[in-house]
């Protein structure tokens, strides 16, 4: 009788250390996919404008950003899915720094498609536990 209620003591604890967890980590890539759209936003912004310095400056920023979260990330998200944002990020550099308008603009919409899609599947919600 004495072990079954440290069984279900430690099931309980264990179970609280998960809702735990799992509030971290929507809370965590929800704060950071805001902080990252509203770099990726200026980068737009710039490109858009044809001011590539800003737009390159602003996409550093982004990526520097992005570089000191990625790994935290990396224990809540698949990896294609981080995979391809680093990609992408590397490539919009990439088209920045030639000056690339069309590119550039493309691959920072399929930049932050990835980020919104990731901050959106990792949303406590029916459809993504079923």
């Amino acid at each position: 009788m004495n072990s079954g209620k440290i069984v279900l003591t430690i099931n309980f604890i264990t179970l609280i250390l998960i809702i735990i967890l799992g509030i971290y980590e929507i809370r965590t890539i929800e704060r950071d996919t805001i902080s990252f759209m509203e770099n990726l936003n200026d980068v737009k912004k710039s490109v858009e404008a044809s001011n590539w310095d800003d737009a390159y400056k602003n996409i550093e920023i982004l990526n520097k950003n992005w570089e000191r979260k990625k790994q935290l990330w990396s224990f809540f998200v698949n990896h294609n899915e981080i995979d391809n944002i680093s990609m992408y990020l590397k490539q919009s550099i990439e088209y920045i720094k030639h000056r690339d308008n069309i590119e550039a603009m493309a691959s920072l919409a399929i930049l932050e498609h990835y980020l919104t899609h990731i901050s959106e599947i990792e949303k406590l919600r029916i459809e993504n536990i079923i």
